[in-house]
């Protein structure tokens, strides 16, 4: 029965991170993208734009999904305008097809040089392969722009909806859910380090490299998550929490602190510096302290845990791999004191 649960059930990081509401949700937004599109007589005539709006802008938290249907309508409005200029002095061949998305990458770049918006890209595309035309049979750019723009509109409308519909399931356990995730994602890095204190891992191992920025990944992604529902609090009064969601804050501060010490310790071990100022008594504290943590359960109504161990104060001739451990200890009691204002 575990073995069919593992199959075809979803992994705890997506439980974490509320799939099953999201699965849902996108079923209900897409059917009524479809029956919404389809009963409009100019939408109707490009489906695809309505439920692509719709997928692309689902998204946990309101402003999120605001943001990116935002800047998708923007993206079009740029892909639009590049290639239109285009075709009304060239017309429609591969010589403007190559210059308009030429001119679309570049106008992007401009604005952002770390990415290229791919919803861009498709409106340049779409602008020159799917031209509507006027009364007389016409090509009309500003028909075929109308099109794009009210078809995506329409997606990003429902989508919005859902996503506030929605919150009100989303919220009242989704920072809880989202710390969980960290605090997952942060014993990985202790657990690794743990073995890598005890020679499990040589020295040529440098794993630790891709591991920990991943860490800080997505130690940010749920920082920046938590801050903005702290800006949503005062639109849901009885979902949200202030007072809470900062002390959220403050855990996902030591986490972080936590992940940096883990790495330097592993940064230290590489170097070989594991040496006689360095014995058992720091991978003993690790051990708790992991332990500790892994009893600490944020989805669960009682979460606090009681320490029960003591930190070793003499940093053994200042050893600093020791002086790291030391100072995790620290974070991990500061972590569990501010998970009892939860």
């Amino acid at each position: 029965m575990k073995e069919l649960s593992n199959l075809f059930g979803l992994n705890r990081e997506a439980v974490l991170f509320d799939s099953k509401l999201y699965i849902v949700k996108a079923m209900m937004a897409i059917a009524t993208g479809y029956v919404i599109g389809t009963g409009l007589p100019l939408t109707r005539l490009d489906m695809i734009s309505v439920l692509l709006g719709v997928m692309y802008n689902l998204e946990p938290i309101n402003i999120l999904g605001i943001k990116g249907g935002i800047s998708q309508l923007i993206a079009s409005t740029l892909g639009a305008v590049c290639t239109a200029i285009l075709i009304v002095f060239f017309g429609i061949n591969a010589f403007v097809i190559a210059v308009s998305m030429a001119l679309t990458l570049y106008v992007s770049l401009k604005i952002n040089w770390r990415m290229v918006s791919p919803v861009a890209i498709f409106t340049c595309i779409y602008m020159t392969q799917y031209v509507q035309k006027d009364a007389l049979g016409n090509p009309s750019i500003w028909l075929t722009y109308r099109l794009r723009i009210a078809a995506l509109g329409l997606g990003v409308l429902i989508a919005i909806f859902y996503n506030f519909i929605f919150s009100f399931l989303y919220y009242r356990r989704i920072a809880y859910k989202r710390l969980q995730f960290t605090k997952d994602q942060l014993l990985s890095g202790l657990e690794y380090t743990q073995k890598k204190l005890k020679g499990k891992y040589d020295n040529e191992n440098r794993e630790y490299i891709t591991l920990f920025p991943s860490i800080f990944n997505d130690l940010d992604l749920v920082y920046s998550n938590i801050t903005i529902m702290i800006n949503e609090a005062s639109y849901f009064l009885n979902l949200l929490h202030p007072e809470r969601l900062k002390s959220i804050q403050k855990i996902l501060k030591y986490f972080r602190d936590i992940n940096h010490l883990s790495y330097d310790i592993n940064f230290v071990a590489c170097r070989g510096y594991k040496d006689s100022e360095f014995d058992n008594k720091g991978i003993e504290v690790l051990e708790q302290c992991i332990k500790i943590l892994k009893k600490a359960d944020f989805t669960a109504k009682e979460h606090n845990v009681e320490i029960d161990y003591k930190r070793n104060t003499d940093d053994q001739n200042g050893s600093r791999i020791n002086s790291n451990i030391n100072s995790i200890s620290y974070y991990v009691e500061l972590v569990l004191e501010e998970g009892k204002r939860l």
